[in-house]
């Protein structure tokens, strides 16, 4: 039984074949699986839910804990028939990833390290690179849903590759923004390993934000450590296998409370939310969604690889790929984006980083596009 995020599927050979309008993926039987995420239990420690590292932010000193989504009908909170005693922190408490104490929880709003490093997320700064497919709708968005397929990566330290789900609204100088999705982030984690990883900011990250617990914002609800920020993702793809495995993410405002819920699917897993009280533009929903990857190195040095590492024109069997992409509109209702409402986006050549979308691509992977690359010296800044 897959204890986060991955969904378990056959495809037999009519299903695996591309649309015919399509040449993204292969017209070769391949099979789409999963398998279980892994926790390393050591990384975290249970914290009192009351007093856990969110509540201490300032916005936050009055905030009552929702335990569930307001929208949640099959959603499941604690799973007490499924996994090991082991991986649960006890009642009342909630895990939160802090590895061997390697990094002390952020209490207050922000932190110099972690400001000097979204800093470089600036599209002009030098080292950095995104590659998404983005919505053009003039519209209110509520929320995203996408597969995404999970590499091992070289990334040196100092560096990240980081594929993701993107919430956004405001102008640049107050973007509220919500990033989660999973990669490999050396200083972040201390090793090169995939993790479920998320990112927050309320001003386009010039004096707030952080990843996951670093600093108070995201209010963990689930108190099983299978189901947190900074959990191992495995297995992993492999290059030339025709077997797949994809991380299944949502992130959903609830109509009710206006707090931007992290689900796991297709298990349905409420881990936790951003309270509502953190944003002045996400507070109304969003005006965005953008689904891709992103990467980073310092200057004067190779840009790590993405996705997979390999091109999108390598096609499904060794591209990375996010599948079943959609959006949750203005009424709340969750919908497959569509062709003519999505753009591709890359800031540097196509050699580089790259991404294919041509929209529909059959019953089991719906809207889904191939994304990635190899890096290297000819990213340009």
């Amino acid at each position: 039984m897959a204890l986060i995020l991955f969904l378990l599927l056959s495809l037999c050979t009519t299903c695996c074949k591309a649309d015919t309008r399509s040449k993204i993926l292969p017209d070769e039987q391949h099979h789409f699986t999963g398998s279980d995420i892994i926790m390393v239990n050591n990384d975290f420690q249970c914290v009192d839910i009351y007093r856990q590292p969110s509540l201490q932010h300032p916005l936050l000193k009055n905030h009552k804990i929702q335990l569930y989504p307001t929208f949640a009908k099959n959603i499941l909170q604690n799973r007490s028939s499924y996994g090991k005693t082991m991986n649960k922190c006890p009642e009342g408490k909630v895990p939160i990833y802090n590895k061997m104490g390697r990094r002390q929880i952020i209490t207050n709003s922000s932190s110099k390290l972690q400001i000097d490093d979204f800093q470089q997320y600036s599209q002009s700064a030098p080292g950095y690179h995104t590659v998404t497919l983005d919505t053009t709708q003039n519209m209110v968005f509520h929320g995203a849903y996408a597969g995404i397929s999970g590499y091992d990566l070289s990334v040196e330290a100092n560096q990240y590759s980081i594929s993701s789900i993107w919430i956004e609204s405001g102008p640049p100088t107050e973007l509220n923004s919500i990033k989660v999705g999973v990669g490999v982030h050396q200083s972040l984690y201390g090793d090169s390993q995939l993790r479920l990883t998320s990112q927050w900011t309320v001003d386009g990250y010039k004096k707030t934000g952080c990843y996951n617990y670093l600093c108070s914002g995201f209010v963990q609800v689930n108190h099983d450590k299978e189901y947190a920020l900074g959990s191992l993702v495995t297995p992993v793809n492999s290059i030339g296998s025709t077997e797949k495995v994809a991380s299944f993410i949502k992130i959903k405002q609830d109509r009710s409370t206006g707090h931007w819920w992290l689900i796991i699917q297709l298990e349905s897993i409420s881990v936790g939310y951003w309270p509502k009280e953190l944003f002045n533009h996400l507070s109304k929903g969003a005006s965005s969604i953008r689904f891709g990857g992103q990467t980073y190195s310092p200057p004067n040095k190779d840009s790590p690889p993405m996705g997979s590492g390999r091109l999108p024109k390598e096609n499904f069997i060794n591209s990375a790929f996010m599948m079943n992409l959609e959006i949750i509109d203005s009424e709340y209702n969750e919908v497959d984006v569509t062709d003519r409402d999505m753009k591709p986006y890359r800031d540097t050549n196509p050699e580089c980083y790259d991404l294919v979308y041509n929209g529909y691509q059959g019953s089991v992977y719906k809207q889904a596009f191939l994304y990635g690359g190899p890096g290297g010296r000819n990213c340009g800044t």
